[in-house]
This record gives C-alpha cells, sequence and structure tokens, in this order.
C-alpha cells in the first residue's frame, strides 16, 4: 500500500537542499556557410588546372604560349574573388532599399529602389552588344569588350534574381493572381526579345527556366505555370522550325554520327574509362574536339580523369546545390530565400544543360560548365551569386558559440517527494503567510482559461 504525504511533508522535503545542474549561458554569433566556401574554392581550383590542361595545345598552336587561356581565367576568377568577399559581407536587405539610418548622406535616396537599379543596368548591357563595342564571333553578337570579353547574357541572369527576389519578396501576394504575374511575363519577354536577336538561344532556354524556378517557389499557383510553361514549349517548337540549324541538331541527338562536335565528344568520354587516360593526356583535344575548353570541357574531364573524376566534379556540385538548398529553407524571410533558390537554380541549370550536351542527351547549345569552363564572366557572376548565398547564410547560420558569461543555476526535481521544486515567489509568499489556497488556485486558472478562449473566440 502507498504512503501518503502530507502537504506539510512533501512542502518541507522540497525546501531541503537538492542537487543542482549549472547550465552555461553563452554569447552566439551567425557565422557564413564554410562547406560552401569549401566546395567553391574546390571547383574553382579545379577548373583552372583543367582550363590549362584542355587549352595548352591550341594556345601553343597559335604562337600565345601554353598558359595564355591559364592567365587570362586566373585573372577572372581575381575578380570573382573579389566580388565574391563584397557581396559575402554586403548586406541583401540592402536590395530593397538603400540604408538611409546608416548613413544619412543617402536620404535623397530613401525613395528609390536599388533592385530597379540593377535591372536597368542588366538590361543596358544586354543592349550594349548592338553598340561598337559589341564583338561578333561566329555570326553571334553575344559579348562586349571593355578589355576582357563580357557576355551580358550572363549579367542579366543576376538582375533578374535579384529583381525577382526582392520584388516578389516586398509582395508576395502578388504572384498569386494571373494578372500579378503579367508584368514579369513582360519583362521575361523583353528580355528574350533582345537575347533572341544576339542570337542566343541556349541563354533564352535557361533565364525562362530560372525566372519559372523563382515564380513558383514565390508562390505562384501551378495552374497558371503550366499555362506559361505550355506558350513557351509552343514558341521554342516555332523557332526551331524556323532555322534549319536547330533543327539539325535536334537530329542528331537520334544520330550522333551526324554532328562532329557531339560525335568527338563522346569518342573522349567513352575513351576515358574508369580512371581515365592521365591529367593532361587528352586526344580529343589536340584539335579534333571544338570548345574543348568552354562548351566540352566535362568530355575532356571524363577522357583524363575517367568516371571516378567525373563523379568527383558530380559531388562538388551536388554539394554546393545541398547547402544553397539548405541556406534557402533557413533564410530569415522571402527575399533570402529567393536570391539563394535564385542561384542554386542557375547553377543547377547550366549543370544540368552542359553535362547533358557533353553526353548527347541534349542538343550542343553553348552552355558553360559553372566553375569550371573557361570564360571570364560565366566564372565572375558564379562567384558573386555564391557570394550573395553565403551572406544569406549569415543571416540564417546555426548559431556559433563566442564564449561563457555566466552561469544559472538549476535545482533539480525532487523525485522523493514526488514533484517540483518550489518556486522562488511561491516559497517567498509561504514563508510569509500569504500563499494562496489551492482552491484559490483552481479559480484563478480556471478564470484565465475563460479569458483565453474569450479572446481566440474575437481573434475568429
Amino acid at each position: 500500500m502507498n504512503k501518503v504525504v502530507s502537504l506539510h511533508e512533501r512542502r518541507k522535503n522540497s525546501s531541503r537542499r537538492q542537487p543542482v545542474r549549472v547550465r552555461k549561458q553563452v554569447q552566439y554569433k551567425n557565422t557564413f556557410d564554410y562547406a560552401m566556401i569549401v566546395t567553391l574554392v574546390l571547383l574553382v581550383c579545379f577548373g583552372l588546372v583543367m582550363v590549362f590542361s584542355a587549352s595548352y595545345y591550341m594556345a601553343e598552336t597559335k604562337e600565345q604560349g601554353a598558359e595564355y587561356y591559364f592567365v587570362k581565367q586566373l585573372i577572372c576568377v581575381g575578380i570573382g574573388a573579389v566580388l565574391t568577399l563584397f557581396f559575402m559581407f554586403f548586406d541583401y536587405k540592402n536590395y530593397l532599399r538603400f540604408p538611409v539610418e546608416k548613413h544619412p548622406w543617402m536620404k535623397p535616396l530613401e525613395k528609390i529602389r536599388p533592385y530597379w537599379i540593377i535591372l536597368v543596368l542588366g538590361l543596358i548591357s544586354l543592349a550594349l552588344v548592338y553598340s561598337p563595342i559589341g564583338v561578333n564571333i561566329n555570326g553571334s553578337r553575344r559579348w562586349i569588350n571593355v578589355g576582357i570579353s563580357i557576355q551580358p547574357s550572363e549579367i542579366m541572369k543576376m538582375a533578374l534574381i535579384i529583381f525577382l527576389a526582392c520584388s516578389i519578396g516586398k509582395d508576395p501576394r502578388r504572384v498569386k493572381q494571373f494578372k500579378g504575374l503579367f508584368p514579369y511575363l513582360m519583362l521575361l519577354l523583353m528580355v528574350c526579345a533582345i537575347i533572341y536577336f544576339q542570337p542566343n538561344f541556349s541563354a533564352i532556354i535557361c533565364i525562362v527556366a530560372l525566372v519559372l524556378s523563382l515564380l513558383m517557389v514565390g508562390g505562384a499557383r501551378l495552374p497558371h505555370l503550366g499555362i506559361i510553361v505550355a506558350v513557351g514549349l509552343a514558341a521554342v517548337l516555332l523557332l526551331v522550325a524556323k532555322e534549319s540549324y536547330r533543327a539539325d541538331r535536334l537530329e542528331a541527338l537520334a544520330d550522333p554520327s551526324s554532328n562532329w562536335q557531339l560525335k568527338q565528344s563522346l569518342y573522349s568520354i567513352g575513351s576515358g574509362g574508369f580512371f581515365g587516360r592521365g591529367l593532361g593526356n587528352s586526344m580529343q583535344k589536340l584539335l579534333y574536339l571544338p570548345y574543348r575548353e568552354s562548351d566540352f570541357i566535362f568530355a575532356i574531364i571524363a577522357e583524363e580523369l575517367g568516371f571516378v573524376g567525373c563523379l568527383a566534379v558530380l559531388a562538388l556540385f551536388g554539394i554546393l546545390i545541398w547547402r544553397g538548398v539548405v541556406v534557402a529553407m533557413r533564410a530569415p524571410d522571402l527575399t533570402g530565400m529567393l536570391l539563394a533558390t535564385g542561384a542554386v537554380a542557375m547553377i543547377a541549370i547550366q549543370v544540368i544543360v552542359n553535362i547533358g550536351v557533353n553526353v548527347g542527351l541534349i542538343p550542343p547549345t553553348g552552355v558553360v560548365l559553372p566553375f569550371i569552363s573557361y570564360g571570364g564572366s560565366g566564372v565572375i557572376i558564379f562567384m558573386s551569386m555564391v557570394g550573395i548565398m553565403l551572406n544569406v547564410s549569415r543571416h540564417c547560420a546555426p548559431v556559433v558559440p563566442v564564449k561563457e558569461t555566466g552561469e544559472v543555476r538549476v535545482r533539480r526535481r525532487d523525485e522523493s517527494a514526488g514533484e517540483e521544486p518550489e518556486a522562488p515567489r511561491r516559497r517567498k509568499n509561504r514563508e510569509a503567510g500569504t500563499e494562496k489556497a489551492p482552491i484559490a488556485f483552481a479559480e484563478e486558472a480556471e478564470r484565465r482559461r475563460k479569458e483565453r478562449q474569450e479572446r481566440e473566440q474575437r481573434r475568429t
């Protein structure tokens, strides 16, 4: 039979000295996603090695020096590193509005929205390809020359990500209605029209996929997006049928031997085997495979490093995309989530398209492999987007202890008495003789419960 313990005895037992546990109070700070930083460094360094390996023979045949393309890529990586550091420490919330509170001299700019300025600059860069500084290569005006060749379509991708993230994040209810999607669709149509006359059909596909990804994550309804996708596919079929060379590229998927680039790419991948020929020992880069240092660098990786090297590259991209998704999910607001989502989508789309082209699943499009392929504007923009993701991660990263600031002594439960130790206020009231009776506690609890129910009813 259980012994009945009186209320007085339980109070007496609970007032005795009990063992305590010490919980340390710690000051915390937010940090960057270091896994993302390490992955970025590995990809960029690996890209420099592969650019040199894939391009030195071609550079020597042009009497430019074996390290010509490597040095140009190294300069662009240096610029990208500086921009990565800048965007890492530049608060992404400043894209929404200028920090007038911190910098009073910006007071005249209070009503100006920076993300609109970024969008206008992106559109201007697209228009510059038709100016005297525009460069025509193989019948396409896709670049501008300002000492180094820059592809404005890459700048436009970054501008669109920032603009859409800030615009949707400011008013997320807009995209839930079809009429709210209309301004974004008009902007997308204008950008695609400018790029179409360059022409750069691959950039159009990447930009459309990027914008649709942001709209979907931003809250657009799937039926509305389905209508847009259906109209877009019809437009793609019309554009393919209009130009014979695009139809020829589609036909090459069924018969790879009819397309020289695709055939040489498959030869390169197949000859690599499991471990590859060895770094620098590719045969297809000896002027057999076109664009070996840019569009088809994945085929050179497969030939020199084999299946194992390809898996390592895919693993690095997988880690980078995974960390970007984690940052997007932990972002403190919708703008940060969309910025991280846009960066992840931009990288993932180009990785899928580039590798798909190299293995013959997608027609040749001219899309480079992020961080690895030769191309100044590409590596600069991709590194900048990772910098933006790192800034978002700084606002949502897991807390890291900085220093101990004190201790809190917490009394353990008195198992022998079968109850929690008394709170200090209750013990003080008991000693002063002003402790409420159990009935009074029950009445007060019932009164508070009724008040909560009334408040909830008023809210609903």
